[in-house]
């Protein structure tokens, strides 16, 4: 997507863990308008059945971004990635292969509040899936619908992937805002302050209340939205673009 009057930087959004872009939308729409090229590709697996994602490892997860950056990259000055829930934990793994110019994390999994999904990778060829959690937003009608029942080999790829990056974030130095909602029922929001105090680069935190885990299209989502573009001038030293 690109607005009439295009910077010379895209941003790479990724989804959560059996999302679709639709949960990426709002943050997609304003940074279009803003002049922002924006991709939000359908990641692997994603937006058919949960049994496709039962042949899928983190690295098939990985070579869906990894070729949409690459993409981007090919006619753009700079690069910036950002994720919702497990598609923040892969925009961390992006960041330790390739060098974004910022990262946009929105209620990132560095760890997850059912400790039942730490026995999936022991489990998940004998038990293939398990009844989605109830929903924390609070606008019920916002998002797109995950997949319900959840595959359960897509839970032990993410908790793969968890410990990949968990260990690594000193590593990653460009600058990042750490965006999480306070009452987050799926992503502890001790994650998200374990995460700005581990990036190696500069970090902005946003901490919203009266939201639900997914920030970018629950009720909070223009906030997120804002904080996102005043985040991008900021670190990007990008000025506003001309208005009619």
């Amino acid at each position: 997507m690109r607005s009439a009057e295009r910077r010379d930087v895209a941003v790479l959004l990724l989804h959560g863990l059996t999302g679709t872009p639709l949960d990426m939308r709002p943050i997609a729409d304003a940074l279009v308008a803003d002049g922002y090229t924006v991709s939000a590709p359908l990641l692997p697996g994603r937006g058919t059945r949960p049994a496709d994602m039962e042949t899928l490892s983190w690295e098939d997860w990985m070579s869906g971004a990894l070729s949409a950056y690459d993409d981007l990259q090919a006619g753009h000055r700079e690069i910036v990635v950002g994720g919702l829930s497990a598609g923040g934990t892969m925009a961390l793994d992006l960041a330790l292969r390739r060098r974004p110019a910022a990262l946009l994390l929105y209620g990132t999994a560095l760890a997850l509040a059912n400790r039942f999904a730490y026995l999936t990778p022991y489990v998940w060829r004998l038990v293939r899936s398990w009844r989605s959690p109830a929903s924390d937003m609070v606008d019920l009608n916002a998002g797109a619908a995950c997949y319900d029942p959840v595959p359960l080999r897509a839970v032990a790829e993410l908790i793969a992937g968890i410990s990949r990056v968990r260990g690594r974030l000193g590593e990653i130095t460009c600058p990042a805002l750490v965006a999480h909602a306070t009452c987050d029922r799926l992503v502890p929001v001790a994650c998200a302050r374990d995460l700005a105090a581990s990036l190696g680069g500069p970090v902005r935190s946003l901490y919203l209340e009266r939201t639900g885990h997914a920030i970018t299209v629950d009720v909070r989502r223009s906030d997120v939205a804002a904080a996102s573009l005043t985040f991008l001038g900021d670190v990007l030293e990008a000025p506003a673009l001309r208005t009619a």
